[in-house]
């Protein structure tokens, strides 16, 4: 260190090497819950108002959590944290040139089947070429868009177990719930038509069920995260029918509050349910349909399901995993980067 260092350069110093101050990151609004758990990691966000704006409907914005239509000169960056390869990434490569601090890309989607999707991986190594650091959101990610632990990292989900967890002394509907935003809009992914054709909608078959989640038309979303969670834990049974997203937070979530879940076996839910021993899995809508029926029927096959799968986020989807995970990643990009 100069004689002459600034005192923003000690600390930043200070900052990146001794951790005795939270790190400010640059980023963009991409997915609010799922940022609003990344806050917890103590760091300072500051995110770029561009192509996104925060939906409070998704979660209140945290408090260490700033929006921003300009980059503030008077702070000193330690890196850029893009959640997507779209044209975030290149106002992200103009940022970089102007402050010289490194690129971190955490990948939350898979690519999109609906197109071609050799096309889309070949682009997406092209367009990250540059980049720092890439991360995904799981393994199955990772490979799905061509990289390997040789060229980039992953970070699973983790679920706050303390706060999405089991009450006792409330009683659960005998109904299948399921947490969805923008539902029939994203039936490709989020498999809309296998919900409707294995509940039986509006038939004399039809299953009792709860939906909630950003829909219009359909259903509203939870006034607030406490309510999502009594939503959860008054729930006996969770039903996911993704069809492609790495692994949807709400199923995370009900996992954690004791649902018994019923779930496609899609993308990396396989590696979070064991079917029949913490959850109940198939693609098949004939046997989805069959499982939904015997949890309705058997409260102890459901309560043992539910217990089953909240041991499995407290065990191995924690939120301290999951922020320990993120800290190492953060600090390992900055220490890599040679301006």
């Amino acid at each position: 260190m100069t004689a002459n260092a600034t005192p923003m350069a000690v600390r930043s110093i200070l900052r990146r090497q001794q951790r005795q101050e939270p790190l400010n990151i640059l980023t963009f609004c991409t997915h609010e819950r799922y940022e609003q758990k990344l806050c917890k990691t103590g760091h300072n966000f500051y995110s770029i108002n561009y192509g996104k704006e925060w939906d409070t409907d998704y979660g209140d914005i945290p408090e260490n959590y700033y929006v921003i239509n300009e980059v503030p000169s008077y702070i000193n960056f330690d890196l850029i944290l893009c959640h997507t390869a779209c044209d975030r990434l290149r106002v992200s490569h103009n940022i970089k040139n102007d402050f010289n601090i490194p690129i971190l890309l955490h990948m939350h989607v898979l690519p999109d089947i609906r197109n071609d999707v050799a096309t889309q991986v070949n682009q997406f190594q092209i367009a990250t070429a540059n980049v720092d650091q890439k991360s995904f959101i799981s393994e199955f990610s990772m490979k799905a868009w061509g990289s390997t632990v040789q060229d980039a990292t992953f970070i699973e989900h983790g679920v706050e177990t303390d706060f999405w967890s089991v009450d006792t002394e409330i009683e659960r509907d005998n109904a299948c719930l399921s947490v969805v935003n923008d539902w029939p809009n994203r039936d490709w992914c989020c498999g809309w038509e296998l919900w409707k054709n294995t509940i039986a909608v509006n038939t004399q078959e039809a299953l009792p069920v709860k939906v909630f989640g950003k829909s219009p038309g359909l259903s509203e979303p939870a006034q607030s995260i406490e309510h999502l969670r009594q939503i959860y834990q008054t729930s006996k049974i969770f039903y996911n029918t993704s069809l492609h997203s790495p692994v949807p937070t709400s199923l995370l979530e009900a996992m954690a509050c004791g649902c018994a879940i019923v779930s496609t076996a899609t993308c990396m839910i396989p590696e979070i349910i064991e079917h029949e021993k913490n959850g109940l899995i198939s693609n098949d809508p004939n046997e989805l349909r069959q499982f939904l029926e015997l949890l309705l029927k058997d409260d102890q096959l459901a309560q043992h399901l539910g217990q089953e799968a909240r041991n499995t986020m407290v065990n191995k989807y924690n939120l301290t995993r999951h922020i320990d995970n993120w800290n190492k990643i953060f600090y390992a990009t900055i220490a890599a980067y040679k301006d």
